[in-house]
This record gives C-alpha cells, sequence and structure tokens, in this order.
C-alpha cells in the first residue's frame, strides 16, 4: 500500500486505525498519527522563501540573505525554513555578539591603560616627569630654607625704621609671616594630599 499525499495523510492514518487488528498494528499507526501531528506542528512555522523569513522578522531579504553566509549560518534548506530555530539561532548570535562587545571594550580599555602606562614610563626616562616622593622632599627642602629666612625678617626690618616704630613693626611683620607661613603650610598639606 502507497501512501496518500500529505494533505489526505492523516484522514488515511485514521481509516487505518479503524482497520488495526492486533495491538502491535495500533501502535504502529498511533506513532504514525503522533509523527504526523509533529510533522504538522513543525512545518506549520515554517517559511517556504527567504522573503518569508525577512518579512516575520520585519527586515529585508538582503538581511537574511546575509544570514545564510554568516557563521554558522541560519538555519534552514531553500524551501524549508523553520521559524523556531531561526529564533533560537538569532538569539544566540546576538548574545554571542554582545559577550564579543564587552570582551572588545575590557581589551579596548587594557590597551589604553598600557599606553598609559607606556606614556608616563617614556615621559619619566625623558625627565618630564618627577616622581612624587622627590617633590615632596624638594617642596619641604625649601619650605625649611623659607621658614628659616623668615623667621629673622621681623628683626631686619625693625632695624631699619625709627626707635619709636621698632616694636610696632617688628610685631606686625612677625604677624604677617605668621599668616603667610600659614597659608604656605595649608597649600602643601592640600598638594600632599591629593
Amino acid at each position: 500500500m502507497t501512501a496518500p499525499p500529505a494533505t489526505e495523510e492523516r484522514r488515511w492514518l485514521l481509516e487505518l486505525l479503524d482497520s488495526a487488528d492486533s495491538p502491535d498494528d495500533l501502535q504502529a499507526i498511533e506513532d504514525l498519527l503522533e509523527a504526523e501531528e509533529r510533522r504538522q506542528h513543525s512545518t506549520r512555522w515554517e517559511c517556504r522563501t527567504l522573503a518569508e523569513v525577512a518579512e516575520f522578522f520585519g527586515l529585508a531579504v538582503q538581511t537574511v540573505k546575509q544570514w545564510r553566509t554568516e557563521s554558522p549560518p541560519m538555519p534552514g534548506v531553500e524551501g524549508r525554513y523553520p521559524l523556531q530555530q531561526i529564533v533560537a539561532w538569532r538569539l544566540a548570535k546576538l548574545q554571542s555578539n554582545s559577550t564579543s562587545d564587552a570582551k572588545k571594550l575590557a581589551e579596548v580599555e587594557a590597551i589604553r591603560l598600557v599606553n598609559e602606562r607606556r606614556t608616563m614610563e617614556n615621559a619619566h626616562k625623558r625627565g618630564l616627569l618627577i616622581e612624587r616622593e622627590e617633590i615632596e622632599r624638594d617642596m619641604s627642602l625649601l619650605w625649611s630654607r623659607l621658614s628659616a629666612r623668615l623667621q629673622g625678617i621681623g628683626e631686619r626690618i625693625a632695624a631699619l625704621v625709627p626707635a619709636e616704630m621698632k616694636a610696632t613693626t617688628k610685631q606686625r611683620v612677625e604677624q604677617e609671616v605668621r599668616v603667610i607661613q600659614k597659608e604656605f603650610t595649608d597649600g602643601l598639606e592640600e598638594l600632599v594630599s591629593e
């Protein structure tokens, strides 16, 4: 017996079911019916052309043609494009793209950091950069020299003015020196804490 065309196959299987003589015949026909249902279910979500696939996704046909050349290519063969598999394939591609985009961004950041470090190393080798500890040591040395020079300034200026103004002048100069020292010390502390 040859099977009838696919459109009448289900009706033919149901008629065959009525004529089953044994439990084995019955099971075989039920298996055939189940397989036919699975086939019909799977073809319900199948497209026959790339244009139908493109319409389903709302894209241009050229885009879907490009999908056929990707690695791995879009599932399906000429005349049979299973939408369920194509959707799963596309989701997997999109997820791998977002993962690779994150990896690319991380690689770009790593390259940027390496270049920045190399730029700083080269600038340091050429003498364009100075170590922070060097600057702090030099600033401390300069400050102690400046502070020592400022200590005697009140006395030296008082010697230049008339005797009746010496005490007041010395006091005012020393007061100004303390203000300058405080501002300088505060400024240094801000620089060091940064």
